[in-house]
């Protein structure tokens, strides 16, 4: 199983093509963790979404901050493209876990949460086996959360990663925390803004997984 893990393409046209061109070269799915759009709205998810989506693999999602709120709940009409938030998907032997949104900034985006939101909606998503969670926010703590001087993910998710024990967290949202970390057992992935040109591999085999950074 090989995943292409991409986050924050805020709108990028080019380079929703680039990872549809990368995402046909043998890998077996799409994760987007978020900020599909810049502002935007389902118009401009759907264009981005089905531009992705025409690798001819599974692409799977979760809103960010900067998208628009519907997006939590919304359900494209696109032919494998599966809004993840707060849900479940089944991928070979993975189990795909979503949480979308940002959580709370001093500048006031779309979608933001609380650390106490966080905490309820997490207490749903309990892994029934080898679990993945797609989280555009990272966990606190790790070089996926660092900017700035500081760690500026969510305490709540870094909390549920060390009880639920999920394989990895692919995550986004903190532009410059782009790097390959671990809390426990679990790597937590950010793979960079997609919309200056990064990405990441996620291959799954016997369970062991192994990540690297890349171009698009």
């Amino acid at each position: 199983m090989k995943l292409l893990q991409v986050s924050d393409i805020h709108g990028s046209v080019e380079m929703a093509n680039r990872v549809a061109e990368m995402a046909s070269k043998g890998f077996d799915a799409v994760l987007a963790a978020g900020d599909i759009t810049h502002f935007g709205n389902t118009a401009q998810a759907e264009d981005i979404l089905g531009r992705i989506g025409r690798a001819g693999v599974p692409v799977y999602f979760v809103a960010g901050n900067c998208d628009p709120e519907i997006l939590l709940s919304w359900r494209p009409r696109l032919e494998n493209v599966f809004n993840i938030h707060l849900g479940r998907e089944k991928l070979g032997g993975l189990e795909l876990l979503g949480l979308g949104g940002g959580n709370t900034s001093p500048f006031n985006t779309i979608i933001e949460f609380t650390e106490d939101q966080f905490k309820d909606m997490l207490a749903s998503l309990n892994p029934s086996g080898r679990a993945i969670l797609v989280s555009h926010t990272p966990p606190y703590g790790t070089a996926a959360d660092f900017a700035r001087g500081r760690h500026l993910g969510s305490k709540a998710i870094r909390e549920y990663v060390e009880r639920a024990k999920p394989l990895a967290v692919c995550c986004g949202h903190i532009h410059e925390g782009r790097a390959v970390d671990s809390i426990g057992a679990t790597k937590v992935v950010n793979a960079g803004p997609a919309k200056d040109g990064y990405c990441a591999s996620i291959s799954f085999s016997h369970d062991r997984l192994e990540v690297s950074l890349l171009r698009l």
